[in-house]
């Protein structure tokens, strides 16, 4: 859910004012309602430090360093100065490796010789040129004209040089020029230049331990820094700048702790309940399980202050349709030990609460898969199913018909969900009018959603007499009640308008929950190829068991990551699109940041 806010205003003595931002620094609890975006040079200096640092933390981590932390008399900046020193003398250096190594392959097919020798040969009188060409291109009749000694072949190309006196031969190959160095001196700088490399990798595995934690302490300490800088602009000067006046926010669950400080230091100050047209930022506070999915949500975007979280709404579908896109019993448990490896190594408390999710995922996943009869590529329980007893009437999946409806279905239920969501927050915040168009939508689809299930096939026929009623009246009250403060002949010509986008909007919603169906058909399929290929694998004498297992990890990890892809990226979309727009969801909202409590962007 949103938190409810308070607004404070806080007027302030301007030789206060300095004091009160370090006290309320330290409370934590305060978003501060930005007054300018100007920033001081020394603002914009910590934040260039910042982002430097930042980099650098970030490269020192992917070097994956197990060395232990040493001490450093270096100052941070020194230490910063020294690494990145370090970094760029190694990319001069790959740079010239590179060149090195070019000229090396170009002077490598000719070998090792002593560049003087041509000298001393053209000391008598002979001339030397050097020639490539492709083999195909070399003519034989040149070997009998021309004194030609074939030096190398490499790649399809002949190295060759011809010796003459007299007139050059005019031979249609191309004429190859040394460089200044030898081939040798080019293989002993090259060495040289990667034993510096070597050097400069063990320097900065060496270091990365001790540079890390001072980097992060030196990020914490300048961004609380810029942090306080900041404020300090967002206050507005009154009174011939004698008075401060600043704004800000506080959830109202955190509000005794600040109003005990402005009691204790008789601060002034007014307070009122946040409404939306102020825009307050937005603090979300969930239940354990909601708040795992709060990351999803946050990657569409905040919803206005006056709207729903949706969170906890979507929360169970989203878990759902994970395990329908990954509807395997063992695939359920692997993505559970995978979590719990991850979660016992991670230190981070957000990859920890990731990998909770994807527990909860693996949980969706063994319950589908049991609903649908799967583990591993194999059926649980085989068989047509005509003996039922107790644990095959759990089976409730047994054919792609009954996956198909079953996708459907929760297209319908979570659709008309998201409608009844859109019709109470318009009763809430514009009265019992503006409810009854969202509620015409949901009875008038709820019919048609009834009339659909038995054209697949279900038995409605015990309350099919009564499906008019609610599809009479739901088209009523979106026909004259789409726009309640307009007159009727504005109401009906726009009803129709709505009553085409519902009708039409509907079954395209309803149509994309059709890849829920197909994600999972496919996984199922693929985990049944697999082992098809893995159990003929099997016969093959000796070797087949090792080939066998091979390929069945392989394969099965494959069909998993494709699976766990799929499942995350086509809910959360369903999730987004469909969802969002049937609960009428607004957005974006502030998030709420309180002073004190965020690190800058770096």
């Amino acid at each position: 859910m949103i938190e409810k806010m308070r607004k404070y205003s806080f007027v302030l003595y301007h030789l206060d004012y300095q004091n009160f931002l370090s006290d309320l620094q330290k409370l934590g609890v305060v978003h501060i309602i930005r007054n300018t975006n100007d920033k001081t040079e020394s603002l914009i200096k910590n934040m260039e430090l910042i982002g430097d640092y930042s980099e650098a933390t970030k490269f020192l981590k992917k070097l994956g360093s197990e060395a232990q932390k040493t001490s450093t008399n270096l100052p941070t900046k020194a230490l910063y100065n020294k690494i990145k020193q370090a970094r760029e003398e190694k990319e001069q250096l790959q740079r010239h490796l590179d060149l090195l190594r070019k000229q090396i392959r170009d002077l490598s097919p000719w070998g090792h010789f002593d560049y003087g020798l041509e000298t001393r040969i053209e000391a008598f009188g002979i001339n030397i040129d050097f020639h490539t060409c492709l083999k195909n291109h070399f003519k034989p009749q040149w070997q009998q004209d021309y004194c030609i000694e074939i030096i190398n072949e490499v790649g399809g190309i002949l190295y060759f040089v011809v010796f003459y006196t007299g007139e050059r031969p005019n031979l249609d190959a191309d004429t190859f020029s040394f460089h200044h160095h030898t081939l040798q001196e080019f293989e002993t700088d090259a060495a040289a230049t990667e034993a510096r490399m070597r050097d400069i990798d063990e320097y900065l595995s060496d270091i990365a331990p001790t540079a890390i934690e001072l980097f992060e302490t030196e990020i914490e300490r300048l961004s609380q820094e810029c942090d306080y800088e900041d404020a300090t602009l967002q206050g507005v000067s009154e009174a011939e700048d004698h008075v401060r006046v600043l704004g800000g926010w506080i959830p109202k669950r955190l509000e005794p702790e600040l109003v005990s400080y402005l009691k204790d230091t008789g601060v002034i100050h007014f307070a009122a309940d946040g409404a939306y047209e102020e825009n307050p930022p937005i603090s979300l506070r969930n239940g354990w399980f909601a708040r795992l999915f709060e990351p999803i949500s946050r990657m569409y975007m905040l919803p206005h202050y006056n709207e729903f979280d949706l969170t906890p709404f979507f929360a169970p579908f989203f878990m759902l349709f994970f395990g329908f896109c990954n509807a395997d019993m063992v695939y359920g448990v692997l993505l559970i030990l995978l979590a719990l490896l991850i979660r016992h190594k991670a230190k981070s408390p957000a990859v920890k609460n990731y990998m909770f999710l994807i527990m909860i995922f693996g949980v969706a996943s063994i319950v589908m898969g049991w609903l649908m009869n799967s583990a591993l590529g194999f059926k649980i329980l085989p068989g047509d199913f005509t003996a039922e007893n107790a644990l095959t009437r759990t089976i409730l999946f047994r054919n792609e018909d009954q996956i198909f409806n079953f996708a459907l279905l929760l297209g319908v239920i979570q659709i008309l969900f998201g409608i009844l969501i859109n019709m109470v927050k318009q009763l809430r915040l514009y009265g019992f009018r503006y409810g009854l168009a969202p509620l015409g939508t949901f009875l008038f689809l709820l019919s048609l959603s009834a009339m659909g299930a038995k054209m697949l096939g279900s038995d409605i026929s015990s309350f099919e007499a009564y499906l008019k009623y609610p599809l009479w009246a739901g088209l009523l009250l979106l026909l004259l009640f789409n726009a309640p403060r307009k007159n009727l002949l504005v109401n009906v010509l726009g009803g129709l308008y709505l009553l085409y986008n519902v009708i039409t909007g509907f079954f395209g919603d309803i149509l994309s929950y059709i890849r829920l169906f197909a994600l999972g058909v496919s996984s199922a399929i693929l985990g049944f190829v697999v082992n098809s290929i893995g159990l003929r694998l099997l016969s093959v004498s000796i070797v087949g068991p090792v080939i066998f297992f091979v390929f069945m990890v392989f394969g099965h990890a494959l069909n998993l990551a494709l699976g766990g892809l799929s499942g995350f990226v086509h809910p959360m979309r369903l999730t987004f699109v469909e969802f969002f727009k049937n609960a009428g969801f607004n957005g974006p909202g502030t998030e709420y940041k309180p002073f004190g409590k965020q690190k800058v962007n770096s």
